[in-house]
């Protein structure tokens, strides 16, 4: 049976994988990301790693990876987790490296290709996958295709506005939907409110015993992620939305919740309109990238 390697980049961990074409994950690695190093030596440290994956019915490495990825696996932007990440021909540097065929896209595009050949979103024609993490991601998938856009950064959903002049966003912009509700927003809200640091885990926890301040602050936040899938669900008519990321195994207590505010207020057209986790979790990203030269 054929397989693939597929790679995920992130800020905070790397992981590659041995995928086989039935979605199987054979044999995985993860190591931890270093902050500020420099691209060309995270890359050399993956070369390094990948031959202990190949075997003879390997057809090639699929990359799913931070930033925005253009159509020729170059990186376009991305923040400042990498240095000199930006303008780093992925694509072209692992396959002079490694000598295989090599396909890279953004991490969470990855993703949506995971869940739609191996996941939550096997055969959902329109659907949309929204990583909720340290920041916010999105794929789009549309008539059964990962829409890349004109330069191959489309579903960058973190980045539209759900309160003009709001919370400053990593962006540069203000009011994205990133700066309100993904783990580092909520964690940002709390501390600012209360005068008191706590990992959103522990405010999620918190709010589930009925603390008070942590339950004022995760309906806030709750309201603002149902406000975003609202937007996303008028603007795109999906007929599924996957939520992922690190986040999103926290919101699951939550989720009825959002279902509702979002039923509430979308358009008519738009209120069978299904919100579900990954189904493949933190592997989404590997097994995505994967599909890429399956």
């Amino acid at each position: 049976m054929r397989n693939a390697i597929g790679v995920d980049i992130g800020g905070t961990k790397i992981a590659i994988g041995l995928v086989q074409e039935d979605g199987l994950i054979l044999k995985k690695e993860e190591f931890t990301t270093l902050k500020n190093e420099n691209g060309e030596k995270i890359l050399q440290t993956i070369a390094e790693k990948l031959p202990f994956f190949y075997d003879e019915n390997t057809t090639g490495i699929g990359v799913g990876s931070a930033g925005q990825i253009g159509l020729s696996g170059t990186v376009l932007s991305a923040t400042e987790t990498f240095s000199d990440w930006q303008g780093l021909p992925i694509q072209t540097w692992l396959e002079k490296a490694t000598g295989q065929r090599v396909a890279v896209v953004n991490d969470v595009q990855a993703m949506g290709l995971g869940e739609q050949f191996f996941g939550a979103g096997k055969g959902v024609n329109n659907f949309l996958c929204v990583a909720v993490g340290t920041g916010i991601g999105g794929a789009i998938i549309a008539d059964g295709k990962l829409q890349r856009g004109h330069s191959g950064a489309a579903g960058e959903v973190g980045h539209m506005v759900l309160y003009p002049n709001g919370r400053k966003c990593p962006c540069g912009n203000q009011g994205c939907f990133e700066a309100y509700a993904s783990g580092t927003a909520l964690e940002e809200l709390y501390a600012e409110t209360f005068k008191e640091v706590k990992k959103g885990q522990e405010i999620f926890k918190e709010a589930l015993a009925n603390n008070e301040n942590a339950a004022f602050i995760i309906n806030q936040y709750v309201e603002n992620v149902a406000i975003g899938l609202t937007t996303l669900t008028n603007m795109f008519n999906p007929e599924k939305i996957i939520l992922g990321g690190g986040v999103s195994g926290s919101l699951s207590p939550f989720l009825t919740d959002i279902r509702e505010q979002v039923q509430s207020n979308v358009n008519k057209i738009n209120k069978d309109v299904k919100i579900e986790l990954s189904s493949l979790g933190g592997n989404a990203m590997i097994i995505g990238a994967a599909s890429l030269v399956l």
